[in-house]
């Protein structure tokens, strides 16, 4: 009898010890996430930095028809470190565009990317690139060939919008997106 009291502590025991470990990585998962998600985020890799100001991550849902002017706008920046002269990519990753839960493309989905004149991200003079989301094969090329010369900061805005077409555009209601930007040193 004494035998089956002592299994049935250790069980409690060994079940308490595995809940208080749950609980702490719940927490932890919790609060990295939220500080994740609130903070500017910063990548390092070889000789860039890029430091996403509006978040690594493009999200929308629901999207409403509207003009370049009023696009929601995400802003990040891109240092070279090194001591050379390096070429950059800029693309698309991740990216995911559904409508009721299926796949989709749109031609009316856009985007724009400027480049910036310092950290105020103010737009200086036309788009460096620009396209649609007719295609969403991953990654999905935004600019290659970027020169960012040594101890360098490049600056960017990147505009993406659902155009508004001046017609009734039934097949673009209901979309939701999702994208990462992700710059590689060729």
């Amino acid at each position: 009898m004494e035998r089956k009291k002592n299994y049935k502590n250790v069980f409690i025991v060994i079940i308490a010890i595995l809940g208080l470990i749950a609980v702490c990585i719940g927490g932890t998962y919790a609060y990295f996430t939220a500080t994740a998600t609130s903070n500017p985020q910063t990548i390092t890799t070889g000789t860039l930095t890029a430091t996403y100001k509006t978040g690594q991550d493009i999200n929308a849902a629901d999207i409403i028809p509207t003009t370049e002017a009023s696009a929601t706008e995400h802003h990040f920046s891109i240092t070279n470190d090194g001591s050379d002269t390096a070429e950059l990519n800029l693309s698309f990753t991740e990216l995911s565009l559904t409508k009721g839960g299926s796949a989709a493309q749109s031609a009316n989905l856009k985007w724009t990317l400027y480049e910036a004149s310092d950290e105020s991200y103010t737009e200086s003079g036309s788009s460096i690139a620009s396209g649609d989301f007719s295609s969403t094969s991953s990654p999905l090329p935004i600019k290659d060939g970027i020169s960012i010369n040594a101890k360098e900061t490049k600056y960017y805005v990147l505009k993406i919008w659902l155009n508004e077409t001046g017609s009734v555009q039934n097949e673009d209601q209901g979309m939701t997106f999702s994208t990462k930007i992700r710059a590689d040193v060729e």
